[in-house]
C-alpha cells in the first residue's frame, strides 16, 4: 500500500482545486445528499449529489474528485497511509508554509485529530478539512472551492459535508 507523502498530500488538495461553483448555490433549490465511503479507509462524508458528479477516481483508490456539470466547483476526497506516522501538527504545520504563498488565511481551528483550513485564493473560497484517523496511521482530507460570490449559498454545504466526514464506524484500523 502506498504510504502518505507529507506535503504532496496537501498541496495536492490546497493547489488541485481551484475555479468557481455552480448555480445551484444561488439558485436555492433543494440539496440531494448522497453518501460517499471509503472502506478502505474507513471515512464517509455527504456530498451534494444532484449538483456535483463523481468525476474522477485514482487508480489506487486513495482519492475521487466530484464536479459540477459546468466544471466550475470542484469537491476533492483523498485519503492515505501515514506510514511516516507524522505527526498531525507537523502536518498542518506543512500544508500552512506551503498556503501562505498567495492565499490568505480566514479560518485555521485544529482539534486532537483533525484540522481544517479555509480561506481566499483569487476570488475562490476553499476549505479544507483533514482527519488522522487509526491512531494517526490513515490520513483523510477533503477540500471544496467555490467562487466568494456565491458564500451564501455554499456555506451551508460546506457546513453539511464537513459535519458529516467522519471515519466510519467498525472501520479496520488493523490494516
Amino acid at each position: 500500500m502506498e504510504k502518505a507523502r507529507f506535503i504532496p498530500l496537501g498541496i495536492v488538495i490546497l493547489t488541485v482545486l481551484c475555479g468557481s461553483a455552480p448555480a445551484f448555490a444561488e439558485g436555492g433549490g433543494s440539496v440531494d445528499w448522497e453518501t460517499y465511503r471509503s472502506e478502505r479507509f474507513g471515512f464517509s462524508l455527504l456530498y451534494p449529489a444532484n449538483s456535483l458528479d463523481r468525476r474522477s477516481e485514482t487508480p489506487d483508490g486513495r482519492g475521487v474528485e466530484f464536479v459540477s456539470s459546468d466544471g466550475r466547483a470542484r469537491l476533492k476526497v483523498i485519503a492515505a497511509d501515514n506510514a511516516d506516522r507524522v505527526s498531525l501538527s507537523d502536518y498542518r504545520s506543512a500544508i500552512l508554509r506551503e498556503f501562505s504563498q498567495g492565499n490568505e488565511l480566514t479560518y485555521g481551528p485544529m482539534g486532537q485529530s483533525w484540522f481544517v483550513l479555509s480561506g481566499i485564493r483569487g476570488d475562490s473560497i476553499y476549505y479544507q478539512k483533514v482527519l488522522f484517523a487509526c491512531g494517526g496511521r490513515v490520513i483523510n482530507a477533503f477540500a471544496l472551492t467555490y467562487p466568494e460570490q456565491e458564500r451564501r449559498g455554499f456555506d451551508p454545504i460546506v457546513t453539511t459535508i464537513e459535519k458529516n466526514f467522519h471515519p466510519t464506524a467498525g472501520s479496520d484500523c488493523n490494516r
